[in-house]
């Protein structure tokens, strides 16, 4: 019985990652380009405000991708709760 458990686990895990989607695993923030010099302070300042964008925007990708492990982490204990309960109340 634990084998027939551990294998369902498993494969709703695969069955998990299978769903995940390819584009999503990569942030598609624009790395601000730096001269080799500045020539004037409006540059200067464009370029500090490009670098903050790209960093504001790798972290809110981060912060999406944290609470997607957080998504698919409570829909896979659910589905395992189920099955438990399932197991539980009908095969014993």
């Amino acid at each position: 019985m634990k084998l027939k458990i551990l294998t369902f686990i498993t494969i709703l895990i695969l069955a998990f990652s299978a769903q995940a989607n390819d584009d999503d695993l990569a942030p598609s923030c624009s790395k601000p380009y730096k001269p080799d010099q500045f020539n004037t302070q409006a540059e200067l300042d464009k370029y500090n405000t490009d670098v903050q964008q790209y960093q504001r925007c790798l972290y809110d990708f981060v912060t999406e991708q944290e609470e997607a492990i957080q998504r698919h982490q409570r829909a896979a204990n659910n589905a395992i709760d189920e099955w438990n309960s399932f197991v539980r109340q009908e095969l014993n």
